[in-house]
């Protein structure tokens, strides 16, 4: 006979991990016991070297869905205690845990068939729920994983959930979230002013709102929800009114996949993810004779942001017949995060939601939906949250103490442990007192389930962000790094390349080391250093920001400098007021800052073809340039590229083509697409120029242009045509909220190569 103690660590906590140790060790014979610490999960086992070998093979390959090994440590311990059986033990409290954040999922299917099963004693309960999902990151308030350490802990299980919970051979054994409908939180209807309406079934009473036309502000997973019938152009005006969203996207919820192909055409792999246990939402095309869905839910694009059920109370939202379809939008007050309080919500969402359908159980953390598309046939994360976060990210480097605080646009916060990478959900642009609370809130909460001390806080170059409600000693270094080499660096250590590569950065703006604005740049980089080796040709913004939201202003000041006759001409549908005003700026140059921005290009095409006048949500001229772009154009406008030691990709002279094709009479679309490709042939240009120099064959593709399907597919097709590796994002966003991890990356690396300057390579800087 043989002891081993095992200790496995990664999300093996709230997953069923220790009733699947218990069932394993005796279908293999094993004696000894297993119990949860702060490492993750411990296990003594004795039997033969046969018996051990195959329970250890079972414990590493028949694991539970939800569980995720990160390591296996087996050792051989003398012979000491003896076992008569195999059992779990109570939790063992030490310092500081090394247990990841198990992440929340939607309801599996032997829960909503218990939930639907009229005899069940869970029939209809809303918050069902066992080892194989329901909420977890939006209830932990500690580790380890123990109800005590949830928002639960003040519902005290009744006698049948109580034995449920504690026999080994239940699914919901030490799930702790578990509650029936005696024992667990309870929902509540509230008319438009708070007060609560008497209803003996508040689902059914909703679901009669909500097909009559009224909005009702919903209690979700990780924060509240407006919701209202989608197919009813009138609400969906009233809510857009009420909610001040006038144009951005709203996303529809339905009850399954025969729904979704109702409204939008659909892969295979949108449907896997429709259907995953994260339940995102889903970016998908509308169908060409598109009915059932109200014009405006999503004017302007020619998709639809689609998801499923992610709690057991939406799906019950479904079960009728009563409507198709419901806007699911974010319940929050513009730019402001999504409300998690019932009081919050009262407060903030009276006067748009008509009634709110609320419940008891506290949320911890606030965390949005989650948001992908399919680009080149893979998933790729707009907004990374609900059901993938805080799934570690594994990293090169000892990122110990790593603090990063990310930017300001679509912030995160990225937390070191070791040489593991934990990324925050999308926490908004980090600009209002509500935002950095709410920062601060899930980074001290984050550091505190993590056990990290704090080592270094690392920032990025632009002043603000959660810099000012977080950096309050100097008890830490504070290390800043530039926006652009953090969005390389996220990008080569998502797939565990240190570099150095040839990296396309094009966003919207960050700040350069020179001070200006940029946003379209051509870098070779590694994850310690870079080399700013080309960039888009620079242009005016008159009036700083207002030429972001004033997407004319931007037009105007990109031709100023060498098409000044035809930068006084474009726009026709500007006030005279207006334009003079945007060239007296430029005239005088006054507050017009510089940007090399591929972000404010697209902005600017898109103004000159009346395609978008005013943005008014964030990428919106943008996305709506793509939509209008014909996917059978495959022309491009002849560029050349300046390379004077740095490779200038001249952005002035694109627009002056596209504008003089629009005036001969070219169709918007054709332009549109003719723009895209433009953009794809010069960059690729570019970066097989850059490869051929520094002797590299990978190309990294960062920011958030690269959520352009039309762009981003087609140059990595040219790339691979050209014989270079496209490297992308697949678990990050491409967008900003990548940054706190590059940033972390960037700290572990430089740490980890402080001492040896002969791994520096030449042609980078430091």
């Amino acid at each position: 006979m043989i002891s081993y103690t095992i200790t496995i660590t990664g999300t093996v906590q709230g997953v069923g991990f220790r009733p699947f140790v218990y069932r394993t060790a005796h279908a293999h014979g094993i004696r000894g016991d297993v119990r949860n610490d702060v490492s993750g999960v411990v296990i003594r086992a004795r039997g033969t070297q046969k018996q051990l070998d195959a329970f250890l093979e079972d414990l590493c390959t028949k694991t539970p869905p939800l569980a995720r090994i990160r390591s296996c440590d087996v050792k051989e311990e003398s012979p000491g205690e003896t076992y008569d059986d195999f059992v779990i033990v109570a939790s063992k409290h030490g310092e500081k845990p090394d247990v990841d954040i198990t992440r929340d999922t939607a309801p599996c299917a032997a829960c909503l068939k218990e939930m639907r099963d009229h005899s069940n004693r869970r029939y209809g309960h809303p918050f069902i729920n066992c080892t194989d999902c329901g909420p977890r990151y939006t209830i932990i308030t500690g580790l380890p994983y123990d109800r005590p350490n949830t928002t639960m802990t003040d519902f005290a299980m009744c006698p049948l959930c109580k034995a449920e919970y504690e026999n080994p051979g239940n699914r919901r054994f030490h799930a702790q979230p578990v509650c029936c409908n005696d024992c667990g939180p309870s929902l509540s209807l509230l008319d438009g002013k708070g007060e609560a309406i008497q209803d003996t079934d508040p689902v059914g009473r909703a679901v009669d709102l909500l097909a009559q036309g009224k909005i009702l502000a919903i209690k979700g997973l990780g924060g509240f929800h407006l919701a209202c019938r989608a197919d009813c152009e009138e609400t969906v005006v009233i809510l857009r009114n009420r909610k001040r969203r006038e144009q951005k996207p709203l996303a529809i919820m339905t009850a399954g996949i025969p729904n979704v192909k109702k409204f939008c055409t659909l892969s295979e792999t949108e449907k896997f993810l429709l259907e995953g246990i994260e339940r995102p939402i889903v970016i998908c095309d509308k169908k060409g004779d598109l009915q059932g869905i109200a014009e405006s839910v999503a004017p302007g694009v020619p998709t639809l942001g689609m998801m499923l059920p992610s709690t057991p109370l939406h799906a019950l939202l479904f079960d009728t017949d009563r409507y198709d379809a419901l806007v699911m939008t974010s319940g929050n007050l513009s730019s402001e995060p999504i409300c998690i309080t019932n009081e919050e919500a009262v407060a903030k969402l009276t006067g748009i939601a008509d009634y709110f359908l609320v419940n008891d159980r506290p949320i911890h953390i606030r965390v949005d939906d989650s948001i992908v598309r399919i680009l080149s046939g893979n998933p790729v994360l707009l907004r990374r949250a609900r059901g993938y976060v805080p799934a570690p990210l594994p990293v090169n480097y000892n990122v110990e103490g790593m603090v990063a605080l990310g930017g300001i646009m679509k912030s995160t916060v990225c937390i070191g442990r070791k040489s593991t990478c934990y990324v925050s959900q999308y926490l908004g642009k980090a600009e209002n007192v509500e935002t950095l609370e709410n920062g601060v809130h899930v980074l001290d909460h984050l550091i505190g389930v993590l056990g990290v001390k704090p080592e270094r806080y690392i920032i990025d170059l632009h002043p603000g962000g959660f810099v000012s409600s977080v950096i309050t000693t100097d008890d830490c270094p504070v290390i800043k790094i530039q926006h652009h080499h953090a969005h390389a660096a996220a990008c080569m250590a998502e797939n565990r390349i240190d570099g150095p590569s040839v990296c396309l950065i094009y966003d919207g703006l960050g700040l350069g080391d020179d001070e200006t604005l940029w946003g379209g740049e051509i870098l070779v980089a590694d994850t310690r250093e870079y080399k700013r080796i080309g960039h888009l040709s620079p242009m005016k913004m008159p009036g700083g920001d207002a030429a972001t939201r004033n997407p004319a202003r931007m037009a105007i000041g990109a031709l100023w400098e060498t098409y000044p006759h035809t930068a006084q001409k474009i726009c026709p549908w500007l006030s005279p007021k207006e334009r003079q005003a945007v060239i007296s700026l430029l005239q005088s140059d006054i507050n017009c800052p510089v940007t090399t921005s591929m972000g404010r290009l697209f902005d600017a095409l898109a103004a000159i073809l009346d395609i978008c006048r005013v943005q008014t949500y964030e990428g919106q001229p943008a996305i709506e340039l793509e939509g209008y772009a014909d996917r059978n154009e495959r022309r491009s406008y002849s560029l050349d590229i300046v390379d004077n030691g740095i490779l200038l990709l001249d952005g002035p002279l694109l627009l002056k083509k596209a504008i003089d094709d629009f005036l001969s009479g070219t169709d918007t679309s054709i332009v549109a697409a003719r723009f895209h490709n433009s953009i794809v042939d010069i960059s690729a240009e570019a970066a097989n120029i850059a490869a051929k120099k520094n002797g590299i064959g990978t190309v990294c593709l960062s920011g958030g242009c690269f959520q352009n399907a039309l762009l981003f597919e087609r140059l990595v097709k040219k790339l691979h045509d050209l014989k270079l590796k496209p490297v992308y994002h697949r678990i990050l966003s491409p967008g900003d909220e990548c940054i706190s991890f590059g940033q972390a990356v960037i700290g572990g690396a430089r740490r980890a190569n402080i001492s040896n300057e002969n791994i520096r390579s030449s042609t980078l800087k430091d």
